[in-house]
């Protein structure tokens, strides 16, 4: 069992700059991914709207709003207290551990660096695998394996991370969380990343079958 985290934040600098806005947890148990919880935290408007809402890219790619930041039920303290309690003796990661925790979780209050344990980045796992398939064309999507080939050569890293719809597109082509309708909120990515990371963990050595 292992559970997966993600964050949806004012920015991408990191804490004091930056605060988490909402949360999402997952876990991935015998197979499957279910959702375990979600929350959003209340702010004041000093740390929500520095530079207007629109401004902060999860207002502008989801139907999180600042009001629902600025109104919500629970304030930080309360919600770094209910994930601590969950994560606390398990094993827990992310797409982007270096940024989900390094940047925000482990720093106050949430103070989770003694509490879990973080066996790998799911990000960094999904980005070879992907590349694998794409370098032997077992991507089914085509137009995504060029497209992904394409972004790397234009990089100017020659292992560019793999964003993670891209990863769940090459990895789950079955589409077990059904992908139509899907909120880009923080428990809703949590279990697409769970479903890449269930791909990851069946079939560590070989590629995805066509």
């Amino acid at each position: 069992m292992v559970l997966i985290i993600d964050t949806e934040t004012t920015g991408l600098s990191g804490y004091p700059k930056d605060r988490v806005l909402e949360i999402g947890i997952a876990e991935l148990e015998e197979g499957s991914v279910k959702p375990v919880y979600s929350d959003i935290v209340e702010f004041d408007r000093k740390y929500v709207n520095p530079n207007g809402s629109e401004g902060i890219w999860i207002y502008r790619n989801s139907d999180l709003r600042m009001e629902d930041t600025l109104n919500a039920s629970k304030d930080v303290e309360r919600v770094a207290a209910e994930v601590r309690e969950i994560v606390s003796g398990r094993e827990v990661t992310s797409y982007n551990v270096p940024f989900d925790f390094g940047k925000f979780l482990y720093r106050e209050p949430w103070n989770l660096k003694e509490l879990c344990s973080i066996p790998y980045d799911i990000m960094e796992l999904a980005t070879k695998r992907v590349y694998s398939l794409a370098e032997n064309d077992i991507i089914q999507d085509k137009a995504l394996r060029e497209r992904l080939l394409m972004e790397r050569e234009e990089s100017y890293y020659p292992n560019k991370w793999i964003r993670s719809i891209d990863a769940y597109r090459a990895l789950c082509p079955e589409d077990p969380m059904g992908l139509e309708g899907m909120r880009h909120r923080a428990v809703d990515d949590a279990v697409m990343e769970g479903w890449i990371l269930r791909t990851l963990l069946k079939n560590p050595n070989s590629a995805h079958a066509k």
